[in-house]
């Protein structure tokens, strides 16, 4: 029994350390619009350092969040289930499946994708699920919850 145990401990530290393990994505999701929009509104009330900046500031940062919540659209109603090698939307009953690879792990609990349409998109674990990093100098998310 003796080293059937320290077998089975091996083979659990050795998938773990190989990155083999189960991926935090992998799993079925949906769109969590009410942390989405809590924190593309978060910090939208900041006055600005120079209030010459103050208004060209304020139009750019709206201008965002307006773009941010169109992008938020296309979300609703759908649900993202990951694979280990693709990326299913579906949405009332009929979607596509897109395959991917990682790309790049630049933190714990972040990886970076590579769609097999040649997009690259971040996605990171969250406090209610995980989130999609939105393209722009400005770091703007969608999160996405499990599904039940």
């Amino acid at each position: 029994m003796k080293p059937l145990l320290r077998f089975a401990l091996l083979a659990l530290l050795a998938t773990t350390l190989s990155g083999c393990g189960r991926s935090f994505l992998i799993g079925k999701w949906t769109l969590d619009r009410e942390t989405t929009i809590a924190n593309l509104t978060a910090g939208q009330d900041q006055p600005a350092a120079n209030p010459g900046e103050g208004f060209l500031k304020e139009l750019v940062t709206g201008l965002q969040k307006g773009v941010s919540r169109l992008l938020l659209t296309q979300f609703e109603g759908v649900e993202v289930e990951f694979t280990a090698t693709e990326m299913r939307r579906m949405r009332n009953g009929t979607g596509e499946a897109v395959a991917y690879e990682v790309i790049e792990k630049p933190a714990a609990g972040t990886v970076v994708l590579k769609f097999a349409d040649g997009e690259i998109v971040t996605w990171s674990r969250a406090d209610t699920g995980i989130r999609m990093r939105l393209p722009g100098e400005e770091e703007h998310w969608i999160y996405f919850k499990a599904v039940k």
